[in-house]
């Protein structure tokens, strides 16, 4: 499997045990990202999540036939939801779905959210299910699951010239791409095509999944070391990259550095 070194990033969350994450161990961390689970008490509850590339699977454990793909998005999402609630997720690496699902991303992604069932395989849905109800505790769920997917998990083909595509772009996140038929060129396809392979196995356009790895990049730094200017390595001045930031996250860099992502609507206003 394609590695890729892409490790997508979200907000912060005040409540440590209202949120959990864990990264998927080896070898399975080629396909899956991570594992995270939400627990909320009784309450109006909000999730403001931003745009990372990602495929993730929304397993609401509460109600197991509200099982979600969510394709990869443009700007920020708030999920709104009542509590108590749980709900666990698996956060596929780039391309990383296609080892469990054969429908091109293309062919979903303009819907956002999509039944899990239509898509994978009827015993994972089942055995997945079996594991989230008769695993109680976080870590135990992620290790028996790491365990069901890695037996599921095939190898896919992608095409090479997708893979130069994406390998160039996280280079060259301080540049400007114009993504022209010159530039494609040095993908081995003309900008057409590249438009097609991204939208087919990305479920974005090129300069719309480029833009969000920029995005990521600075979100990175700006969680890591948020005392830098995080926007220096990839953006001509401030005033560019927090009116760029501000696209993707709906809220602007300082504003996101003092927000719980996952937070208690009735408590806020």
């Amino acid at each position: 499997m394609l590695r890729l070194n892409y490790h997508p990033v979200q907000g912060k969350v005040a409540i440590a045990e209202q949120y959990q994450t864990l990264y998927a161990p080896t070898p399975l961390c080629r396909w899956v990202n991570l594992f995270w689970q939400i627990h909320t008490p009784l309450g109006q509850f909000a999730y403001h999540s931003v745009p990372d590339n990602c495929v993730d699977w929304i397993i609401n454990l509460n109600c197991f036939d509200d099982n979600m793909l969510i394709a990869p998005f443009t700007s920020a999402n708030t999920f709104e939801f009542e509590g108590p609630a749980r709900f666990f997720g698996i956060r596929f690496n780039l391309l990383g779905h296609t080892s469990l699902c054969k429908a091109p991303l293309g062919d979903w992604a303009s819907y956002g959210a999509v039944d899990a069932a239509s898509l994978f395989p009827f015993d994972l849905i089942e055995n997945t299910y079996e594991i989230l109800q008769s695993s109680l505790d976080f870590s135990s769920r992620c290790k028996a699951l790491s365990q069901l997917l890695l037996g599921e998990v095939n190898l896919p083909q992608f095409d090479p010239r997708l893979i130069n595509f994406i390998r160039y772009s996280q280079a060259h996140l301080n540049t400007h791409m114009p993504l022209s038929d010159k530039q494609c060129s040095e993908f081995g396809l003309s900008a057409r095509q590249l438009r097609r392979l991204t939208h087919a196995h990305l479920g974005l356009s090129p300069k719309d999944f480029t833009q969000v790895l920029r995005f990521q990049h600075s979100l990175k730094a700006l969680i890591s070391t948020p005392e830098t200017h995080a926007w220096q390595d990839s953006y001509y001045d401030q005033a560019h990259f927090i009116k760029h930031f501000k696209r993707f996250a709906g809220v602007t860099p300082r504003r996101f550095q003092n927000l719980s992502v996952l937070y208690n609507k009735s408590k806020t206003k």
